[in-house]
Protein backbone atom coordinates (compact mmCIF):
# COMPACT_ATOMS: atom_id res chain seq x y z
CA UNK A 1 0.00 0.00 0.00
CA UNK A 2 1.49 3.65 -0.76
CA UNK A 3 2.59 5.74 1.73
CA UNK A 4 0.11 8.66 1.87
CA UNK A 5 -0.70 11.75 3.81
CA UNK A 6 -4.36 11.41 4.12
CA UNK A 7 -3.80 8.30 5.06
CA UNK A 8 -1.39 8.62 7.50
CA UNK A 9 -3.25 11.58 8.82
CA UNK A 10 -6.39 9.07 9.07
CA UNK A 11 -4.61 6.50 10.92
CA UNK A 12 -3.26 8.76 13.42
CA UNK A 13 -6.90 10.46 14.18
CA UNK A 14 -8.77 6.88 14.73
CA UNK A 15 -5.85 6.22 16.76
CA UNK A 16 -6.52 9.30 18.81
CA UNK A 17 -10.20 8.79 19.26
CA UNK A 18 -10.30 5.08 19.64
CA UNK A 19 -7.79 5.70 22.54
CA UNK A 20 -9.59 9.38 23.45
CA UNK A 21 -9.77 7.75 27.71
CA UNK A 22 -5.75 7.10 27.64
CA UNK A 23 -5.32 10.49 25.98
CA UNK A 24 -7.40 11.98 28.60
CA UNK A 25 -5.32 10.42 30.95
CA UNK A 26 -2.20 11.71 29.71
CA UNK A 27 -2.73 15.13 28.91
CA UNK A 28 -4.57 15.82 32.21
CA UNK A 29 -1.18 16.64 33.94
CA UNK A 30 0.52 18.46 31.15
CA UNK A 31 -2.67 20.80 30.76
CA UNK A 32 -3.25 21.58 34.51
CA UNK A 33 0.32 22.35 35.43
CA UNK A 34 0.83 24.86 32.28
CA UNK A 35 -2.94 26.18 33.17
CA UNK A 36 -1.94 27.03 36.53
CA UNK A 37 1.34 28.33 36.33
CA UNK A 38 -0.36 30.61 33.28
CA UNK A 39 -3.05 31.90 35.95
CA UNK A 40 -0.33 32.44 38.49
CA UNK A 41 1.30 34.63 36.63
CA UNK A 42 -1.78 36.59 35.42
CA UNK A 43 -2.25 36.99 39.27
CA UNK A 44 1.10 37.97 40.35
CA UNK A 45 1.40 40.61 37.37
CA UNK A 46 -2.64 41.78 37.75
CA UNK A 47 -2.76 41.58 33.99
CA UNK A 48 -5.40 39.20 34.33
CA UNK A 49 -8.01 41.96 34.58
CA UNK A 50 -6.99 43.19 31.10
CA UNK A 51 -8.68 40.13 29.68
CA UNK A 52 -11.65 41.70 30.59
CA UNK A 53 -11.17 45.24 29.15
CA UNK A 54 -12.16 45.96 25.76
CA UNK A 55 -9.22 46.20 23.01
CA UNK A 56 -8.15 49.92 23.00
CA UNK A 57 -7.09 50.98 19.68
CA UNK A 58 -3.20 51.90 18.40
CA UNK A 59 -2.79 55.97 19.13
CA UNK A 60 -0.57 56.64 15.96
CA UNK A 61 2.42 58.98 16.39
CA UNK A 62 2.46 62.76 16.56
CA UNK A 63 4.70 64.15 14.15
CA UNK A 64 7.93 64.64 14.68
CA UNK A 65 7.92 62.41 18.27
CA UNK A 66 11.15 60.28 18.88
CA UNK A 67 11.04 56.45 17.82
CA UNK A 68 10.03 54.31 20.46
CA UNK A 69 12.67 52.28 21.87
CA UNK A 70 13.24 48.62 23.80
CA UNK A 71 15.09 49.06 27.63
CA UNK A 72 15.20 46.14 29.14
CA UNK A 73 15.69 48.33 32.59
CA UNK A 74 11.63 49.16 32.18
CA UNK A 75 10.98 45.46 32.09
CA UNK A 76 9.08 44.95 35.00
CA UNK A 77 11.26 41.47 37.28
CA UNK A 78 7.42 40.40 37.57
CA UNK A 79 6.64 40.12 34.31
CA UNK A 80 9.71 38.46 33.26
CA UNK A 81 9.50 35.84 35.71
CA UNK A 82 6.21 34.97 34.93
CA UNK A 83 7.29 34.84 31.03
CA UNK A 84 10.09 32.52 31.83
CA UNK A 85 7.84 30.39 34.06
CA UNK A 86 5.21 29.75 31.39
CA UNK A 87 8.13 29.08 29.14
CA UNK A 88 9.63 26.79 30.89
CA UNK A 89 6.30 25.05 32.19
CA UNK A 90 5.22 24.40 28.84
CA UNK A 91 8.16 23.24 27.59
CA UNK A 92 8.45 20.93 30.32
CA UNK A 93 4.59 19.72 29.52
CA UNK A 94 5.17 19.20 26.14
CA UNK A 95 8.54 17.12 26.68
CA UNK A 96 6.68 14.87 29.75
CA UNK A 97 3.54 14.41 27.13
CA UNK A 98 5.28 13.92 24.07
CA UNK A 99 8.04 11.12 25.05
CA UNK A 100 4.91 9.70 27.00
CA UNK A 101 2.75 9.58 23.55
CA UNK A 102 4.95 8.43 21.41
CA UNK A 103 6.44 5.48 23.03
CA UNK A 104 2.23 4.72 23.75
CA UNK A 105 1.77 4.76 20.18
CA UNK A 106 4.95 2.95 19.19
CA UNK A 107 5.23 0.08 21.95
CA UNK A 108 1.62 0.12 23.77
CA UNK A 109 0.87 0.80 27.17
CA UNK A 110 4.11 -0.96 28.23
CA UNK A 111 1.92 -2.16 31.38
CA UNK A 112 2.83 0.45 33.58
CA UNK A 113 0.56 3.53 35.02
CA UNK A 114 0.18 7.20 33.44
CA UNK A 115 2.21 8.15 36.31
CA UNK A 116 5.15 6.31 34.88
CA UNK A 117 4.73 6.60 31.75
CA UNK A 118 4.91 10.07 32.57
CA UNK A 119 8.00 10.14 35.05
CA UNK A 120 10.94 12.69 34.30
CA UNK A 121 13.89 10.36 33.74
CA UNK A 122 17.23 10.50 31.35
CA UNK A 123 15.08 9.49 28.73
CA UNK A 124 13.70 12.99 28.95
CA UNK A 125 16.83 14.83 28.59
CA UNK A 126 17.93 12.69 25.56
CA UNK A 127 14.68 13.89 23.90
CA UNK A 128 15.51 17.33 25.01
CA UNK A 129 19.22 16.88 23.56
CA UNK A 130 17.82 16.11 20.25
CA UNK A 131 15.40 18.97 20.12
CA UNK A 132 17.58 21.44 20.80
CA UNK A 133 20.25 20.30 18.60
CA UNK A 134 17.55 19.82 16.04
CA UNK A 135 16.82 23.89 16.78
CA UNK A 136 20.22 24.51 16.26
CA UNK A 137 20.64 22.65 13.03
CA UNK A 138 17.99 24.34 11.33
CA UNK A 139 19.20 27.95 12.69
CA UNK A 140 22.47 27.43 11.33
CA UNK A 141 21.31 26.63 8.16
CA UNK A 142 19.02 30.06 7.95
CA UNK A 143 22.35 31.84 9.48
CA UNK A 144 24.26 30.71 6.34
CA UNK A 145 21.48 31.12 3.73
CA UNK A 146 20.75 34.57 4.96
CA UNK A 147 24.02 36.20 3.96
CA UNK A 148 22.81 36.03 0.28
CA UNK A 149 19.14 36.58 0.26
CA UNK A 150 20.68 40.04 2.02
CA UNK A 151 22.95 40.24 -1.13
CA UNK A 152 20.55 39.42 -3.81
CA UNK A 153 17.70 42.01 -2.03
CA UNK A 154 20.35 44.45 -1.94
CA UNK A 155 20.36 44.16 -5.55
CA UNK A 156 16.64 43.56 -6.43
CA UNK A 157 14.20 43.98 -3.71
CA UNK A 158 11.73 41.78 -6.03
CA UNK A 159 14.20 39.38 -5.85
CA UNK A 160 15.13 39.18 -2.35
CA UNK A 161 11.43 38.39 -1.51
CA UNK A 162 10.98 35.52 -3.37
CA UNK A 163 14.56 34.23 -2.16
CA UNK A 164 12.91 35.19 2.24
CA UNK A 165 9.99 32.67 0.83
CA UNK A 166 12.24 30.25 -0.54
CA UNK A 167 13.92 30.20 2.90
CA UNK A 168 10.84 29.90 4.61
CA UNK A 169 9.71 27.01 2.70
CA UNK A 170 12.84 24.82 2.74
CA UNK A 171 13.29 25.70 6.43
CA UNK A 172 10.10 24.16 6.97
CA UNK A 173 10.93 21.25 4.29
CA UNK A 174 14.01 20.70 6.28
CA UNK A 175 12.39 20.85 9.37
CA UNK A 176 9.70 18.03 9.11
CA UNK A 177 11.97 15.79 7.49
CA UNK A 178 14.31 15.76 10.83
CA UNK A 179 11.25 15.59 13.09
CA UNK A 180 11.84 12.02 13.11
CA UNK A 181 14.76 11.89 15.53
CA UNK A 182 11.72 13.26 18.08
CA UNK A 183 9.99 9.73 18.32
CA UNK A 184 13.04 7.39 17.94
CA UNK A 185 14.84 9.36 21.56
CA UNK A 186 11.03 8.38 22.56
CA UNK A 187 11.48 4.81 21.87
CA UNK A 188 15.22 4.66 22.99
CA UNK A 189 16.37 4.21 19.15
CA UNK A 190 19.49 4.94 17.55
CA UNK A 191 18.16 6.89 14.86
CA UNK A 192 20.39 10.46 14.02
CA UNK A 193 19.46 13.26 11.95
CA UNK A 194 21.63 11.33 8.45
CA UNK A 195 19.31 8.63 9.09
CA UNK A 196 16.18 10.91 9.19
CA UNK A 197 17.37 12.42 5.66
CA UNK A 198 18.16 9.37 4.35
CA UNK A 199 14.84 7.37 5.04
CA UNK A 200 12.84 11.19 4.01
CA UNK A 201 14.77 11.37 1.11
CA UNK A 202 11.84 11.86 -1.99
CA UNK A 203 9.29 12.96 0.85
CA UNK A 204 9.90 16.15 2.06
CA UNK A 205 6.18 17.26 1.41
CA UNK A 206 4.81 13.99 2.94
CA UNK A 207 6.88 15.47 6.03
CA UNK A 208 5.50 18.84 5.46
CA UNK A 209 1.75 17.68 5.68
CA UNK A 210 2.26 15.55 8.24
CA UNK A 211 4.08 18.65 10.39
CA UNK A 212 1.41 21.02 9.54
CA UNK A 213 -1.97 19.48 8.50
CA UNK A 214 -2.06 17.08 11.79
CA UNK A 215 -2.23 20.39 13.69
CA UNK A 216 -5.16 22.58 11.67
CA UNK A 217 -8.36 20.77 13.04
CA UNK A 218 -7.54 21.53 16.88
CA UNK A 219 -6.15 24.86 15.94
CA UNK A 220 -9.74 25.54 14.31
CA UNK A 221 -11.10 24.48 17.19
CA UNK A 222 -9.18 26.52 19.54
CA UNK A 223 -9.60 29.79 17.20
CA UNK A 224 -14.34 28.68 17.67
CA UNK A 225 -13.82 28.22 21.65
CA UNK A 226 -11.43 31.35 21.84
CA UNK A 227 -14.49 33.30 20.43
CA UNK A 228 -17.02 31.87 22.63
CA UNK A 229 -14.89 32.50 25.38
CA UNK A 230 -14.66 36.14 24.15
CA UNK A 231 -18.41 36.39 24.26
CA UNK A 232 -19.07 34.83 27.47
CA UNK A 233 -16.61 37.04 29.25
CA UNK A 234 -18.70 40.16 27.76
CA UNK A 235 -22.05 38.90 29.26
CA UNK A 236 -19.71 38.86 32.69
CA UNK A 237 -20.77 41.73 35.09
CA UNK A 238 -16.89 41.42 36.04
CA UNK A 239 -13.46 40.27 35.55
CA UNK A 240 -13.23 37.02 37.30
CA UNK A 241 -9.92 34.45 37.78
CA UNK A 242 -12.10 31.70 38.32
CA UNK A 243 -13.55 31.77 34.80
CA UNK A 244 -9.81 32.74 33.34
CA UNK A 245 -8.83 29.49 34.83
CA UNK A 246 -11.55 27.91 33.03
CA UNK A 247 -10.75 29.18 29.82
CA UNK A 248 -7.03 28.40 30.32
CA UNK A 249 -7.92 25.09 31.04
CA UNK A 250 -9.69 24.53 28.03
CA UNK A 251 -7.60 26.14 25.72
CA UNK A 252 -4.66 23.73 26.85
CA UNK A 253 -6.73 20.57 26.50
CA UNK A 254 -7.84 22.05 22.88
CA UNK A 255 -3.85 22.85 22.45
CA UNK A 256 -2.50 19.43 23.74
CA UNK A 257 -4.93 17.46 21.08
CA UNK A 258 -2.90 19.77 18.60
CA UNK A 259 0.35 17.97 20.45
CA UNK A 260 -1.22 14.28 20.80
CA UNK A 261 -2.26 14.96 16.42
CA UNK A 262 1.47 15.53 15.55
CA UNK A 263 2.85 13.33 17.87
CA UNK A 264 0.81 10.19 16.77
CA UNK A 265 1.00 11.06 12.47
CA UNK A 266 4.74 11.54 13.35
CA UNK A 267 4.44 8.60 15.10
CA UNK A 268 3.08 7.20 12.14
CA UNK A 269 5.65 8.39 9.71
CA UNK A 270 7.74 6.88 11.77
CA UNK A 271 6.64 3.84 11.57
CA UNK A 272 6.19 3.40 8.19
CA UNK A 273 9.75 4.91 7.32
CA UNK A 274 12.55 4.03 9.67
CA UNK A 275 13.73 0.94 9.56
CA UNK A 276 12.69 -1.55 12.91
CA UNK A 277 15.48 -1.50 15.89
CA UNK A 278 17.51 -4.24 15.27
CA UNK A 279 16.97 -7.82 17.57
CA UNK A 280 19.10 -7.83 20.14
CA UNK A 281 20.31 -11.30 22.24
Amino acid sequence: MPLTLFASLGTAYRFLWNERRDLFAYAFLPVLLVSFVQIAGLWATGDWQLHFEPPVPPVPAEPGAPPVTFDFDDVDPTHLMAFIANGVAAFVAYVMFAVAWFRRYLIGPEGMTVGAAMRWGPRQWRFIARFFMLVGLVLLLGFLITGPINLLTSINPALGIFGRAAIVVGTLLITSRLLLVLPAAAVDQKFGFRDAGNVTRGKSWYMLGIYLFSLLPALFALVIVAQLMVGLSDSLSGPSLSFLFVVLLVQQAIMFVAIASQVTALAEAFRQLAPPPAATT
